[in-house]
């Protein structure tokens, strides 16, 4: 008996270790640098392929595409959990392009400056020039030289989150975008500016069928440890999901991690994003039409 149970457990393990030998992701990124044109220097940016993209049988294909912010750091994890994503079947092959922030991180990403004494206008406050180089320069190259379609995700962490945000208010690039991620995003940014811009322009995501995915990290001891600050981030995310909520149009998914720090929700975050993102793919979700529904 006990060597046939013994047996047993080796053909099933061995079974088990041949189903899920193959699946492992390879991370092969290409690297392009853009010149000075719109921004003032030179910017590197990564894109990594699907399996198959270049077979035969695919040569036709054209695929949906996620920008990342925070490139240099954030494109192993976001290729892992869209290549994860995509094995289990709950989002399809995907382009990533990974953009590099870590020079002028807080000037590119930052939609306004603060009034707190050392901010300047060449430190902060240019996301919007950010944005326009993402659109014209960017996407306009990835297009013209990968096959895509025209669903498009952002995503962004932190100030990365507060960028992915301000991307939705601005008229210029919103509807480059179907979707939108923002992971524990800097909402508190120069007193929560753009929590009130999105209040003021709530008509916005009554009108326009986007997908917006918010997160936050709530771990104990962050609250305990800086209380006030701590406060104004979680509260300025809160504002932001609750809005998203109560549009009639855009939809809008809130998450709260219990017991994940600003970075640690990293992980998570990406994998319910990026399903979130392409829930209703070929289109966005239109919240008005699921209700009506």
């Amino acid at each position: 008996m006990h060597t046939l149970i013994a047996i047993l457990l080796s053909v099933f393990s061995f079974t088990v270790f041949a189903n899920y030998e193959p699946f492992t992701y390879k991370h092969e990124p290409i690297a392009h640098t853009f010149s000075p044109n719109i921004l003032a220097e030179s910017k590197n940016v990564w894109v990594a392929l699907p399996t198959g993209y270049h077979a035969p049988e695919n040569q036709h294909k054209r695929y949906p595409v996620v920008y990342i912010t925070d490139g240099a750091v954030y494109q192993f994890i976001t290729a892992e959990s869209m290549w994860f994503a995509n094995m289990v079947g709950y989002i399809p092959q995907a382009i990533l392009v990974a953009i590099d922030t870590v020079e002028h991180r807080t000037r590119d990403l930052t939609p306004s400056v603060p009034n707190d004494g050392h901010s300047t206008d060449l430190t902060t406050g240019k996301s919007a020039i950010f944005q326009d180089f993402i659109k014209q320069e960017v996407v306009s190259f990835i297009d013209q030289n990968y096959r895509t379609n025209d669903f498009r995700v952002l995503a962004g962490h932190s100030l990365g989150g507060l960028f992915t945000m301000t991307a939705v208010l601005n008229p210029q690039i919103q509807d480059t975008f179907k979707s939108y991620i923002a992971l524990d995003p800097s909402m508190w940014w120069d007193n929560a500016a753009t929590v009130n811009q999105l209040e003021q322009s709530f008509g916005l995501l009554n009108s326009k069928a986007f997908n917006i995915y918010v997160a936050a990290a709530h771990n104990q001891n962050d609250a305990a440890n800086d209380t006030a600050d701590y406060l104004a981030h979680i509260q300025a995310i809160a504002r932001t999901g609750h809005m998203l909520y109560a549009s009639n149009k855009t939809t809008g998914t809130y998450d709260v991690f219990q017991d994940e720090t600003h970075m640690s929700m990293l992980h998570q975050g990406l994998y319910k994003g990026l399903r979130a993102a392409f829930k209703c793919y070929p289109t966005a979700c239109d919240k008005s039409i699921q209700t009506n529904n």
